[in-house]
């Protein structure tokens, strides 16, 4: 990343002149002035485009004037992205934006600086969902997000999935009383 921003500041990118579209990598100024890869998820005018921050996973919606195209040297095929983007499995996320920011301020609580077991549980249409538990406990990070009230048990329609969902082995919680 520090070759990165070496390279960039030689050779600053001319800002405006990129159009940005819908998956492309590109680099993006973050708010504190320095250059970072993202990848453009939606682009709603030149003023508010959506990007994801393929070596960090923050988003951020930016102006195309704070985008430019990616140094060549420093494209995914050459520097794979370092953050890899999951969902949870089995549980929906509440819609209103104060109650998901809850639900991030707990998780980020609960599993910072601890050692946890991810398993993909099946595939989205974006990208891979999970569950997510604790290394020393093997307690479920969802189970705790469900037992907070802060999210939802998502009843799924795939036969495979409503049998993970029905298990009495998995974390007990994703029967009965929550449907």
């Amino acid at each position: 990343m520090e070759t990165m921003r070496a390279e960039i500041a030689a050779h600053p990118p001319v800002e405006g002149s990129y159009a940005a579209r819908r998956g492309d990598c590109c680099i993006a100024k973050f708010a504190d002035g320095e250059w970072y890869r993202a990848r453009v998820e939606k682009v709603e005018s030149p003023a508010k485009v959506h990007v994801f921050y393929i070596d960090y996973g923050n988003r951020e919606v930016v102006p195309s004037t704070r985008l430019a195209a990616i140094p060549p040297a420093f494209g995914v095929r050459t520097l794979p992205a370092q953050a890899t983007e999951y969902t949870f499995a089995y549980i929906q996320v509440p819609e209103d934006e104060d109650a998901r920011a809850d639900v991030v301020d707990c998780v980020v609580r609960d599993i910072q600086n601890s050692q946890c077991l991810l398993n993909v549980e099946y595939s989205g249409p974006t990208c891979p969902h999970v569950t997510i538990q604790f290394g020393d406990t093997k307690d479920d990070v969802g189970l705790g997000l469900v037992k907070e009230g802060l999210v939802m048990v998502d009843v799924r329609k795939e036969k495979h999935l409503q049998k993970m969902v029905g298990e009495p082995s998995m974390p007990g919680w994703w029967s009965g009383r929550w449907r």
